[in-house]
């Protein structure tokens, strides 16, 4: 169950530069960040795709806000597995 977790929190720290990147003045740096979510929102879906429709993970890979909500889905969910000791 940790390997699940490790990942989704591998993830987690890879989030903030890209926010703030996409809050970037500059174009290129905008595009790089974007390619980035669209990267991470392509490995949550397929280390987690059960928790994901294929819509919310179109929107997911546009909207950072909405992917840190699925993420934060997806480690809430596994950490109530651990707290419950649940094997996945």
């Amino acid at each position: 169950m940790m390997d699940k977790l490790d990942v989704l929190f591998q993830i987690k720290l890879a989030a903030p530069p890209v926010e703030t990147l996409l809050m970037s003045p500059d174009a290129i740096e905008v595009e790089k960040a974007k390619l980035k979510l669209k990267e991470l929102a392509e490995r949550l879906h397929r280390e987690y795709g059960e928790f994901m429709s294929s819509e919310q993970f179109e929107w997911a890979k546009d909207d950072f806000d909405y992917f840190t909500f699925l993420l934060e889905e997806a480690v809430a969910h596994y950490k109530k597995l651990l707290t419950q000791d649940k094997e996945f």
